[in-house]
Order: structure tokens, then C-alpha cells, then sequence
């Protein structure tokens, strides 16, 4: 994994856990966050609770700056037990082996949801 990618992980993880979260669980809720400066995030008039989407066989990188973007991720567990988003320098190619709950679940926007990865180079 080069350089930008684990940025990219960086950035989409701090944004799952600032920017589309939200405090209360109510069951069928519209996001309400904005972006810089009054532009809309791409989580803003989501209608929820939400489908977990199928991911697995998705790179880690693309899956949280993506398709996961509004979800609350609240860990990506490798093989060994670590949470590879707490890795900013991790140069692993992480792919996403599963999600819980499991994708088609419907969620609510701050519902937590853990991803299971694996290293396919491994």
C-alpha cells in the first residue's frame, strides 16, 4: 500500500468518527451534516436505518472512503486481533473478508459496525 492510500485510510477513518455520526438513535433519521463552509457532505439527507452494503472482497481503503463512508466503522480486525485503522502507517493491502452486523442488515447511522480483513499477499 503506498503512501496516499494510508492517508486515505487516515482521512476516512477521522471522517467516520467527526463528520457522519450522529448522537441520538432514532429509528428512521435523516443525516443533517455539512461539509467546509456549508457544502453538503455526502452523508447529508440519507434516509436510515441503512443496508450494511456488501463489501467483502473490497480493499479497506477504497471500502471507508466509499461504499462506508456514512457507516460508523468502528474497527478493522486483521488476522492477529489488531484494529487496522488505528495503523496510520500500516502498508498493508487490507481486503474486507466481512462486516458485523452482516451486509444487507439494516442500521442505523450510528449503529457500530466492525469489518473483519484479511491480507491477501499473506
Amino acid at each position: 500500500m503506498n503512501h496516499s492510500r494510508t492517508i486515505v485510510i487516515v482521512l476516512a477513518a477521522g471522517m467516520l468518527l467527526a463528520g457522519c455520526s450522529s448522537s441520538g438513535p432514532a429509528p428512521a433519521k435523516t443525516a443533517d451534516t455539512t461539509g467546509v463552509a456549508g457544502s453538503s457532505s455526502p452523508c447529508a439527507g440519507k434516509k436510515w436505518p441503512q443496508p450494511v452494503p456488501a463489501v467483502s472482497g473490497m480493499a479497506l481503503s477504497d471500502a471507508v472512503s466509499g461504499t462506508l463512508l456514512c457507516f460508523h466503522i468502528t474497527e478493522a480486525v486483521a488476522p492477529d486481533g489488531h484494529d487496522a485503522l488505528q495503523d496510520p502507517v500500516d502498508e498493508t493491502d487490507w481486503v474486507i473478508t466481512g462486516s458485523k452486523p452482516g451486509a444487507g442488515t439494516a442500521v442505523t447511522q450510528d449503529q457500530p459496525v466492525t469489518l473483519t480483513i484479511s491480507n491477501p499477499n499473506n
